[in-house]
């Protein structure tokens, strides 16, 4: 798939968002869009999401070829959706059909790992080494490279599972992520709003922020002293806010420079390259 322009897809649970990669991996202007993913509903209205999305994307340019990033659980070798909290109903299937209906051959990764390709191959991450990335949205996302190669494990998932990693008197999200926000806010008001509460003077919400920025600061510093990473992209939706988290972190970093589209721009990178080329696969790491 190293000719011709790319269609490259950031599938979520509430939106496919897709755009049109030139043949150096560069999105087309006016080609980034989303459609509808329609999660909740069966297998073939699901594919008619997809076809939705490839039928825009001809109309901006011809395609050779598709290059996707899913979420875990996934198989991303074959394309067999294995996630039990989003598209349900495809549990076991695969998401071939609509790409073998136009003619597409298709490549998938993790989102983390497009997202920190995205911002290595034109981004915060351009100039580093060894970098990680962290994506704080509804959840604690986590990905790392060494030596210029994402660390996946044989799932092709992220080799370390930060989310999920003991971490005080629980594990990583429970003290950064929207919900560690909420409880430390003590309403389920949403972060967008806890972040305008705080920056209208609102003691409680400003150290809702602080107290995440606190957690995911002491976070880094176990990162710092395990793994030495050179630089870190902060992305998700939380990442609009970072001001209000007043990080204290033992390497450089710097909010996204692609908080939108990093995911695509990464897609368009791996679709480019080979899965050599982009990752290393290791055993599972413990934090």
């Amino acid at each position: 798939m190293r000719t011709g322009n790319i269609l490259v897809l950031d599938v979520g649970g509430s939106f496919l968002k897709y755009g049109v990669a030139d043949e150096k991996g560069a999105l087309l202007p006016g080609s980034v869009g989303e459609v509808p993913a329609r999660a909740d509903e069966s297998p073939e209205k699901v594919y008619e999401a997809f076809e939705e999305v490839i039928r825009r994307a001809r109309e901006t340019a011809p395609l050779a070829g598709a290059c996707a990033c899913f979420p875990g659980p996934f198989d991303y070798t074959h394309g067999v959706f294995r996630m039990k909290h989003k598209f349900q109903a495809l549990f076991g299937c695969s998401i071939l059909p609509p790409f073998e209906r136009a003619g597409l051959p298709v490549r998938f990764l993790h989102d983390s790992t497009a997202y920190i390709l995205g911002e290595v191959s034109d981004g915060t991450l351009r100039d580093a080494k060894d970098p990680c990335c962290v994506m704080l949205g509804t959840g604690l996302g986590y990905t790392m490279m060494k030596d210029g190669k994402v660390l996946i494990d044989e799932s092709q998932t992220p080799a370390l599972s930060l989310w999920c990693a003991p971490f005080r008197d629980g594990i990583a999200e429970d003290y950064v992520s929207t919900r560690a926000i909420q409880a430390a806010y003590g309403q389920p008001l949403s972060v967008k709003d806890i972040a305008g509460l705080a920056r209208q003077g609102d003691e409680k919400a400003l150290q809702s922020f602080r107290k995440t920025g606190e957690a995911l600061s002491e976070l880094m510093g176990i990162i710092d002293r395990r793994f030495h990473p050179d630089k870190l992209a902060l992305g998700g939706q939380i990442a609009r806010s970072a001001d209000l988290l007043h990080l204290n972190l033992p390497f450089p970093w710097e909010v996204s420079h692609h908080l939108d589209d990093a995911a695509l721009r990464g897609a368009a990178y791996y679709a480019l390259h080979s899965r050599e080329e982009c990752t290393a696969v290791l055993p599972k790491i413990q934090l």
